[in-house]
This record gives C-alpha cells, sequence and structure tokens, in this order.
C-alpha cells in the first residue's frame, strides 16, 4: 500500500498523474495519488484541473504559497498509508517497471530512485546553463550513489515510511529554494537511518531560463550559509569544500575583493548562448564567499 506525493508549483503534472495511475493500476495493491498545489498561478490551475475527476486522486490546492519544505510535510497527515513516494511535479517517468521497482524493496526505511536528465540539448538557448548543470553535475552514477547516499540524496523522487517521516521531517525554516533535501539526509545520517540506493531514476523536465536558474541558484546558496548556521557538517558539499580550501591557501579575501564585479562579467556569460560550467562554478564560489562575508 502506496501513497505517491506529488507537491505542484507552476507545472503541468497532467501526463506524470496519468502514467503514474495506470503503473498503480498494475500494482494489485491499494494505493493513492495525492496532489497538493502550492497556489500556482490561474493557467496552471486550469491545466491541472481535470486532475480532480480522475481515479486514485485526493487533490489539493492551497490558497497561499507555504514553501518547498512544510508543502512536503502536509502529505503526512493527508496520506492513507505508510510508505510515501515523492515525485517533484517537474519529472517525468519512462521506466514501465517505476512503482514495481519500488515496491519490490519498500521494507527500507528510505530509498532513493535517482534523477537524469535528457540528453539530448534544449531547443531554447536561454534554458542551455540549467540542461548543462543538470547533465554534468546532478546526473550522479549509481555506483556513485551508493558509495555516497546521504551526499547525492535529492526529494525529487525518493520513497519513505511514515512512521520514520513523522520523527524526521523538512524543516519548515527553509521556505524558498535550495537544500532542503540537505538538511533531510544530514538528520537522517545523524539519528543513523539509511538511505537505500535503487536505480530508479526519474527525468527532469523543468528546465528553468538561465536567468531564473541564477536566481535559484543564489537561494540555495543562501539556504546553505544557513544550514552552515545552524553547525551541521557540509564540509563534504563540493562548494563548501572548494571554499574551505580557498580559504586554507588564503585566497578568499582576494576573491571577495573582486567578487562582485567578477560576478557582473561572469554573469553575462552565463546569460549567453554558450554558457560555461566552469564559470558558473566559480560565479557560485564568489557569491558564497559573500555571503560568508555577509554583503
Amino acid at each position: 500500500m502506496i501513497s505517491i506525493c506529488i507537491p505542484i508549483y507552476n507545472f503541468n503534472v497532467l501526463s506524470l498523474v496519468e502514467t503514474l495511475i495506470l503503473q498503480g493500476k498494475e500494482i494489485n495493491q491499494p494505493f493513492e495519488i495525492i496532489c497538493i498545489d502550492d497556489h500556482s498561478s490561474d493557467f496552471f490551475r486550469k491545466i491541472n484541473a481535470p486532475i480532480e475527476a480522475m481515479d486514485n486522486i485526493h487533490f489539493i490546492s492551497l490558497e497561499k504559497n507555504i514553501g518547498r519544505s512544510k508543502i512536503r510535510n502536509m502529505f503526512i497527515d493527508i496520506s492513507k498509508f505508510d510508505k510515501l513516494l515523492f515525485i517533484d511535479c517537474d519529472c517525468s517517468i519512462s521506466s514501465k517497471m517505476f512503482l514495481k521497482n519500488y515496491l519490490a524493496i519498500s521494507n527500507f526505511d528510505v530509498i532513493y530512485g535517482g534523477r537524469k536528465h535528457h540528453p539530448i540539448k534544449p531547443k531554447k538557448s536561454n534554458e542551455k546553463l540549467r540542461w548543462i548543470y543538470g547533465l554534468k553535475v546532478e546526473d550522479q552514477s549509481f555506483n556513485f550513489r551508493l558509495k555516497n547516499p546521504y551526499l547525492s540524496f535529492r526529494s525529487n523522487n525518493f520513497l519513505i515510511k511514515k512512521s520514520v517521516f513523522k520523527i524526521i521531517k523538512f524543516d519548515e525554516n527553509f521556505m524558498s529554494y535550495g537544500h532542503e533535501d540537505t538538511v533531510l539526509a544530514l538528520e537522517l545520517q545523524k539519528n543513523n537511518i539509511k538511505i537505500h540506493q535503487i536505480d530508479n531514476p526519474v527525468y527532469h523536465e523543468g528546465l528553468e531560463k538561465n536567468a531564473d536558474f541564477l536566481l535559484k541558484t543564489k537561494s540555495a546558496i543562501r539556504n546553505l550559509s544557513k544550514i552552515e548556521s545552524k553547525k551541521y557538517n557540509i564540509s563534504s558539499i563540493k562548494l563548501v569544500r572548494t571554499y574551505l580550501k580557498i580559504k586554507k591557501l588564503k585566497l578568499d579575501k582576494f576573491l571577495f575583493l573582486i567578487s562582485k564585479n567578477g560576478m557582473t562579467i561572469i554573469e553575462k556569460q552565463l546569460l549567453s548562448r554558450w554558457p560555461s560550467l566552469k564559470l558558473f562554478n566559480l560565479y557560485k564560489l564568489l557569491f558564497y564567499i559573500r555571503e560568508q562575508n555577509n554583503v
């Protein structure tokens, strides 16, 4: 018995929900699909309206936006079953065995299935930065995930027992985009709850425009600084690890001095038709240094 949980914000989920309904009818056990819309625009609410009439669907539309952590915690009280499968609204499913793969090993407390990006580059040049980053950085191999179960965890595609989720929920202090799943993974690790890895990925479909992705990146880095202020050990995160090396070499002050103008120059390149991943990493480092200096 499984509750499939889909938090929605400004995305068309009709195809995702239809795919899950079809797979749910093949698993020969009770299931439900819960969709909570976090106050999307009227445009997307109208697109997703037909979901309410579909089989096995519980649809809730919120009157105000409550944020990425709080909306996920809502599923605890709404869901009927003890196995909660979270899938982000901007994902698609290619495997016909997706649900069956999870249910075959659903006795584990937490299971992460992974994420992929399509190998064909987007037609729109202003989406290339998000695509390149997704393909080259976010798409971790299964072997990497096996070796780094907590570091590789993402909230886009995972199953968790409700009994565990009631104890270790998303931190609702993190309302804006970025790293709410990092905190959840750190809490799971602290409480010795293992994250079981399975090769059962979803495809990420929601490619933001380059400018929007830069704004989201800044939001994520601000949240990363907030995590650090809560005394979590985040030295395993690549950006933090790079910063600590720079600081050890006493180059952080120099980079801080050039950070404002440097980011302005780099941003022009990142918004171009051919954004550089190396420059994007430098952009993130400069912004993180500014956050460390409370600028």
